[in-house]
């Protein structure tokens, strides 16, 4: 357990409940456009990398022959296993594991997918090569996150807000690293989509992980001037009833394991 985990462990026990019912982790229209993007037929062998409180690993395991969840932290997974139970359904099942040293043979499943995780861990590099490395050849891997601005000092400028929030963030990826990240992996690049219409309310986004008070102040001041001087590229803005908001962008990415030639 290196301490990173440890701190990603500490920091999702904490806000489990509260993040297994915000709108940006539970919305089905998300969901579904997440499930579509992997051009499931029905037979397929899934595994949800990071899974969390079970939504996308619940979501394959309604389409496809059996889907696994792997996550590193025991609240979490407890929230998946029960509303998954409570739901009947049978072949969806959740292990505690590494995501930078999955627990599975090299290509055991069809599709391998990850959702909102790679800013959290210290190496996203090791982690898509782990998906890549238990994806079947010819198979799938998907991954949706946040990305960050191709401008260094915009970037940073993000992620200063971003950890002051959460400890366990570490960095919101370029499009431009997602890109090499799949390269490197060995994995062709078949489709990329955008999304800007993931707009966390600041207040309950602040409230999900219990930021200190000095934290939370800090954030929203960031965000203010963020929301002046466009600093960072996710736009921050008042609704009509004074709450703050931001744009976190999001990008879908499916990858093919190609088979190497003999």
């Amino acid at each position: 357990m290196t301490q990173h985990n440890e701190v990603i462990r500490e920091s999702f026990t904490v806000q489990a409940k509260a993040f297994a019912s915000n709108p940006w982790v539970t919305d089905e229209e998300r969901i579904r456009r997440l499930v579509a993007a992997a051009r499931l037929s029905g037979n397929e062998r899934v595994l949800d990398v990071a899974c969390g409180p079970g939504y996308i690993a619940e979501a394959f395991a309604r389409v496809a022959r059996e889907a696994i969840g792997v996550d590193l932290t025991a609240a979490m997974l407890a929230i998946a296993e029960e509303r998954t139970m409570e739901r009947g359904i049978k072949n969806v099942s959740f292990r505690i594991g590494d995501v930078q040293n999955l627990p599975f043979e090299g290509e055991e499943f069809d599709v391998v997918v990850s959702r909102l995780a790679l800013h959290h861990v210290t190496n996203p590099g090791k982690v898509v090569q782990e998906m890549a490395r238990v994806c079947r050849g010819g198979g799938t891997v998907l991954v949706e996150d946040i990305y960050g601005s191709e401008h260094a000092e915009r970037a940073a400028y993000q992620d200063n807000w971003e950890k002051l929030r959460d400890p366990s963030h570490v960095r919101t990826l370029p499009l431009s690293v997602h890109l090499r990240l799949f390269r490197e992996a060995g994995l062709e690049t078949d489709a990329l989509f955008t999304f800007n219409d993931l707009c966390p309310e600041v207040e309950r986004w602040l409230a999900t992980t219990k930021a200190p008070d000095a934290n939370a102040e800090e954030v929203r001041h960031l965000l203010q001037e963020d929301s002046k001087s466009d600093l960072s590229g996710t736009r921050p803005f008042q609704d009509a009833m004074g709450a703050w908001h931001f744009h976190a962008r999001t990008a879908t990415l499916t990858g093919r394991k190609f088979r190497c030639l003999p």
